[in-house]
Parts: C-alpha cells; structure tokens; sequence
C-alpha cells in the first residue's frame, strides 16, 4: 500500500426531486500516504467472492468466523482481517456493529502491536 486515492466533492443543483447528488471536484484527485489502510463496509452476512482466496472461513450459517475472545478480538481465520458487526453475528443492531468495530480496532491495534 502507497496510500489512499481520495477526491473532493460538492452537492450538485437539484434534480426534480429536490435531491443534490455529490459531484467530484474537477483537479481535487490526490494520494494520501499510507503505510497500512483498514478498509471497512458492512453486508448481509454471505461469502463474498474474494473470501475464499483469503483464507476467511465461514459458518454454515454464512457468518464470518471472528471470535470476539479469540487471540486479538474479532480476528477472522486471516490474521489480517478482523470482521465484527452482521458479518460475524448476523443482523442486529446498529450500536452492536459500532461496539463490535470499536472491539475490533482495539484487536487490529493489539495485532499490529501499537
């Protein structure tokens, strides 16, 4: 990883229902130097295509398997992903996702030994 490409937006004018979409700021496109990026996006629970070649295992249920207890909290079967929320439970709630991630940020940051 060299960094994160990021982009600046502005509200567009309004379409026939009231809404302004996001639009990209023309020249706003840059790379923020980064030596590790945690990339974080909530499902369903189901396989995604990429989990196999990844080494994530899976219940029968189709939940990612990331013990909350297990070595560094909410580490899945690849030691470098760590996975909480309806991923690892199913649905929920919300402040039961934001707890989980919280939990695994503090796993992620005990595997990184920071």
């Amino acid at each position: 990883v060299e960094g994160v490409k990021v982009v600046r937006t502005r509200l567009g004018e309004a379409d026939e229902n009231g809404r302004r979409r996001p639009e990209i700021v023309p020249g706003s496109e840059e790379v923020i130097p980064a030596d590790a990026v945690v990339v974080a996006f909530g499902f369903q629970a189901s396989p995604i295509p990429w989990f196999e070649g990844s080494s994530i295992e899976v219940c029968e249920r189709n939940l990612v398997k990331a013990p909350e207890h297990g070595r560094f909290a909410f580490q899945t079967t690849n030691e470098k992903i760590f996975a909480g929320g309806d991923m690892v439970r199913g649905s929920d709630l919300v402040v039961t996702a934001i707890y989980e991630g919280r939990q695994a940020a503090e796993g992620m940051l005990d595997y990184l030994g920071v």
